[in-house]
């Protein structure tokens, strides 16, 4: 029991012992580190490996040789890649428990953090740059999709804003000049062309209503364009109205006067329009019976007459035949008679093909 106390006492102070090694160690591997003695840091790093190789933190000295830094601070600001990428920072990891495993972790979020601002920074003064040298609408609405894709990073949320109200104050200025040139275009050109060119211009106002004079200019467009149309229906109506002989051309003529109310004599021109469709239907109508009754009594002369040809050309044809002498029958038995007979019947077939015609 002896034995074994004195033992386990022994074992104690060895322990303590190289605890004590092992922090004087780490203490002189730390000094070697701000002195950017960076070679006689790593030797004394693994003499304390030799002693506890278990230990987290000698792991993460041992990142800070290869980084060439004195600190933790320095650690985050400086390395180049994720933490997890080390060797030395996974073993270190490994070996952690509780708040050492915490802190641990935590140099690794600080470089990702880091890395994150990194980036969004160049982003931002991308964004800033293209924004300051912008003179387009396209200009604008690209600066504001850099700022809107790193929304939460400083004041780039207010920055999209501001740059997509550039944007559109861009596009309301460009349709505005679009507009307004579509206005001094139609001054010369042919009435149905002005109102064309007028009406697209007060649709490109209205897009932009509130911009400067837009809507002033808008309205005075569709009453323009408004004007032109009914002078050109009118002009229509009157025209139609000249050369309208029938019912359905007297309607349409009607037909546009009622699109203009109130405009000239429009109104009056529209009711004597219809009132001269009915009457020439009505006209019509009457002059179609009359027609077809003519055509009957037409027919029935027609046939008529034809077969009183038929029997006198019968009658004719027998007398001849009956008076020739014998020399002339002699001459109608070789054929002569037959030219008679047939020139008869050719005669009555053009009888019938102008009946035909007629009816």
């Amino acid at each position: 029991m002896l034995k074994e106390l004195r033992d386990s006492q022994l074992f104690n102070a060895l322990v303590k012992n190289d605890e004590k090694r092992v922090k004087n160690l780490m203490t002189r591997a730390k000094l070697e580190l701000e002195d950017k003695e960076y070679t006689k840091a790593e030797e004394l790093t693994e003499k304390v490996l030799e002693l506890d190789p278990k230990l987290p933190e000698v792991y993460i000295l041992k990142l800070f040789v290869l980084l060439q830094v004195a600190d933790e601070k320095e650690m985050t600001a400086s390395a180049d890649r994720p933490l997890t990428e080390y060797k030395e920072y996974i073993r270190a990891l490994r070996f952690a428990q509780g708040e050492s495993r915490e802190r641990i972790m935590e140099y690794n979020r600080k470089v990702l953090e880091r890395f994150e601002n990194d980036k969004n920074e160049k982003i931002y003064k991308k964004a800033k740059a293209a924004m300051d040298r912008a003179v387009m609408e396209e200009d604008y609405e690209g600066a504001a999709a850099k700022f809107e894709s790193i929304s939460q990073y400083k004041d780039a949320l207010e920055l999209s804003k501001e740059a997509r109200r550039r944007s559109e104050a861009e596009k309301q200025q460009k349709v505005y000049l679009e507009a307004v040139e579509k206005m001094e275009l139609a001054k010369n050109k042919e009435p149905s062309e002005e109102a064309s060119l007028l009406q697209e211009a007060g649709v490109k106002f209205q897009s932009i209503e509130n911009y400067k004079d837009a809507e002033e200019r808008k309205k005075e467009c569709e009453e323009k364009s408004l004007q032109l149309n009914r002078a050109l229906t009118y002009q229509k109506g009157v025209e139609k109205k000249k050369t309208a002989r029938q019912e359905q051309e007297f309607l349409e003529a009607a037909k546009l006067f009622y699109s203009i109310p109130g405009y000239k004599d429009a109104d009056s021109l529209a009711m004597e329009c219809e009132n001269f469709g009915r009457s020439v239907g009505s006209d019509y109508l009457e002059t179609l019976l009359r027609k077809r009754k003519r055509r009957k009594i037409l027919k029935k002369a027609v046939i008529t007459t034809i077969v009183v040809m038929i029997l006198v050309i019968v009658i004719l044809g027998g007398l001849t035949n009956f008076t020739y002498s014998l020399e002339e029958y002699h001459n109608l038995q070789q054929g002569q008679g037959a030219y008679f007979w047939e020139e008869a019947i050719d005669q009555i077939k053009n009888w019938f093909v102008y009946a035909g015609n007629i009816f």
